[in-house]
């Protein structure tokens, strides 16, 4: 059976009804290490239109627990913070994610990571799609960009120096290099898309918790390799009848570092691209046969 993606009566109700701020949210961010840039990501969530007694912010760190602690203490007052210190075992997206959402109490989570500063209306356009269906999950866009002498203070006094900031080739993107996010052809055609999924990139997405908890939380087997726990985590959403919808005004800005190398990426977008694709053959079909990817 065909699982289908249409939500355009949704989006119907999203325009015509002015946004509220009922729901509460809680934004989840794993972090490993970048003391600059996560404070740069925290502040700009210090900036949000969205209600601020109506979401909080935790940070999962599994190393570099001084610098998270750090950050947390200096923001603490401005926005509700919490920090969660897990043990250092490798790549752990999914157990830093799957951490945060256990101490969680948004109805809605938003899985950001530490390295994407959010405009301030990102909440907010997350938000707007949850107080009109309780069987969605928002998918952002992203911008990648130099941003290393931003300071946070820039983003407090005048977001258009990040906006105005030249998108560059990242290695978190695609292999030839696009200054675009890749996904951008895709995402305008989601509602058609037989694949979703495909697009759902754990930096930048949000989901209802109750919708988390009953697929199981994120797959820790993929944990200790880079990559696609995302793409499945969101397919066991959708196969679960969650609407994955597109939201532009939640495009954020990557930071650009070099964290992870590129042969420590691609041995494990291999190792578990193998993962996904044993679970989802026909999935695997369609990046190979209809997008000529790996």
């Amino acid at each position: 059976m065909r699982l289908h993606n249409d939500y355009a009566d949704i989006e119907h109700k999203l325009k015509n009804q002015r946004p509220k701020h009922e729901l509460y949210a809680t934004v989840a961010i794993p972090f490993h290490e970048g003391y600059d840039i996560l404070a740069r990501t925290i502040t700009s969530l210090t900036q949000q239109t969205y209600s601020k007694d109506r979401f909080e912010v935790i940070i999962v760190a599994d190393a570099n627990h001084a610098d998270a602690k750090s950050i947390a203490e200096q923001y603490k007052n401005e926005i509700e913070l919490k920090l969660v210190a897990t043990s250092n075992n490798g790549f752990g997206a999914a157990s830093s994610r799957n951490a945060g959402i256990g101490v969680a109490k948004g109805d809605v989570i938003v899985s950001l990571d530490c390295d994407m500063i959010c405009p301030p209306t990102f909440l907010e356009s997350h938000m707007g799609w949850f107080h009109k269906s309780t069987k969605i999950a928002t998918i952002g866009l992203r911008k990648f960009v130099e941003a290393s002498r931003i300071q946070p203070e820039h983003i407090v006094r005048d977001f258009r120096l990040i906006s105005s900031l030249p998108e560059i080739r990242s290695i978190s993107n695609t292999e030839i290099g696009s200054r675009r996010d890749k996904r951008i052809p895709e995402l305008k055609r989601l509602s058609t898309h037989p694949f979703p999924s495909n697009c759902f990139h754990g930096g930048n997405v949000a989901y209802w918790r109750d919708d988390a908890l009953n697929v199981g939380l994120w797959d820790e087997d993929f944990n200790g390799n880079y990559g696609y726990e995302d793409i499945e985590f969101g397919q066991r959403l959708f196969e679960n009848g969650t609407k994955l919808v597109f939201e532009n005004g939640a495009t954020a800005y990557h930071q650009e570092s070099d964290f992870v190398s590129s042969y420590e990426r691609e041995k494990g977008l291999l190792i578990n691209r193998l993962k996904l694709y044993d679970r989802y053959p026909a999935l695997a079909g369609y990046r190979k046969d209809i997008l000529g990817l790996k």
